[in-house]
């Protein structure tokens, strides 16, 4: 779970809900660095033991101990530094709500490194996993507002809406980060409630700093897309997708009538063991995108439909009914492998 998400789930708990939540916003750019993180960490949540060294070598000095010759300088808390009373408890609420988020695998790797100093006896794993912070926050997504339009564009799925947002007349540099700001802003707001899909579609619906009408559904369309290549195991977000399909204008996801001669037999259950054959064939690597990569679903399935005049934009609950007759009738789920063998081994006889 991200940090932020464990905060809105957990906020009720939590004894210092006010500087953990400003903690995870001001690290929030900084997790990709460990020097950023690291001097966030010395100037922000230790004031304690800075206080304590400071006493230590403040004792040596009085008692004209060899080891501090020079008198320590006094102490002084940083500007906005976690109070010297509180730190402490600051940071095992912290190291909670941060040790599932990956991105924050440097501060894990701090507090951690602490916890373990205070309890040698049960050691926690805490080494940083640099490669592993870098795909964690591209996973994530919460790497917003960018002060640049570059950052946003070295990724597939930001590239492809730059070229969408561009070819729709939108090309002022200035515009299109505050698009991609505003829109990663609003998803990220949605994951926050995604436990409640409604709740989620709520934020986007009410959120008033679309230009016109034509931005929000771009917006909502981009969101889907986000969703769909980036999180396809999380099935809370899944529902977030589908319920906000439902809210956006069919137009963007139908195919273009009479572009192809062909189309699906219309008979009761062709379409089903259409998707079922057809996300096999996906699931099995028989097709790719482009560059060669894994194809995603929403993609195929609207090609699928342009070449066969077919909305497909229902396959993931075609998909689910297929899940539950695979526990209640299994032949229902085979019998158009079934029937494919059947036809190949008649093939093959003739």
């Amino acid at each position: 779970m991200r940090a932020k998400e464990f905060i809105v789930a957990n906020e009720a708990t939590l004894k210092y809900p006010a500087e953990i939540r400003q903690i995870i916003d001001e690290m929030l750019p900084l997790r990709a660095c460990k020097q950023l993180t690291v001097d966030y960490y010395n100037r922000k949540l230790i004031a304690d033991i800075r206080r304590q060294g400071y006493l230590l070598a403040k004792d040596l000095y009085e008692k004209n101990n060899a080891m501090q010759t020079d008198e320590p300088a006094q102490f002084q808390m940083n500007a906005d530094e976690i109070p010297v009373d509180i730190a402490a408890s600051v940071r095992e609420e912290l190291f909670d709500v941060i040790k599932d988020d990956k991105t924050f695998g440097y501060l894990y790797f701090l507090l951690g490194n602490l916890r373990n100093s205070l309890r040698p006896s049960s050691p926690i794993d805490c080494v940083p996993d640099e490669q592993g912070i870098v795909d964690a926050l591209k996973m994530s997504r919460d790497d917003y507002p960018k002060a640049d339009l570059s950052e946003y564009l070295d990724d597939d799925i930001n590239f492809a809406q730059y070229q969408d947002l561009t070819e729709a007349g939108i090309t002022d540099e200035t515009k299109l980060l505050d698009w991609f700001n505003n829109a990663y802003r609003i998803y990220d707001e949605m994951r926050l409630v995604k436990s409640n899909p409604i709740a989620a579609v709520k934020v986007f619906l009410e959120d008033s700093s679309y230009e016109s009408q034509a931005a929000k559904d771009l917006t909502g369309r981009f969101i889907c897309e986000i969703i769909s290549r980036t999180a396809q195991d999380d099935k809370r977000l899944g529902r977030i997708e589908e319920e906000l399909d439902r809210h956006l204008p069919d137009e963007s996801s139908l195919p273009d009538t009479g572009s192809s001669k062909f189309h699906l037999q219309q008979k009761k259950g062709r379409k089903t063991d259409f998707v079922r054959v057809m996300n096999v064939l996906l699931e099995m690597g028989f097709i790719v995108d482009s560059d060669g990569g894994k194809a995603t679903k929403s993609e195929f399935f609207q090609a699928l439909g342009k070449l066969l005049n077919e909305n497909f934009k229902d396959y993931q609950n075609l998909l689910s009914t297929t899940k539950g007759a695979s526990v209640s009738d299994q032949k229902a789920l085979t019998k158009v492998f079934e029937d494919m063998l059947a036809k190949q081994k008649e093939i093959i006889s003739k």
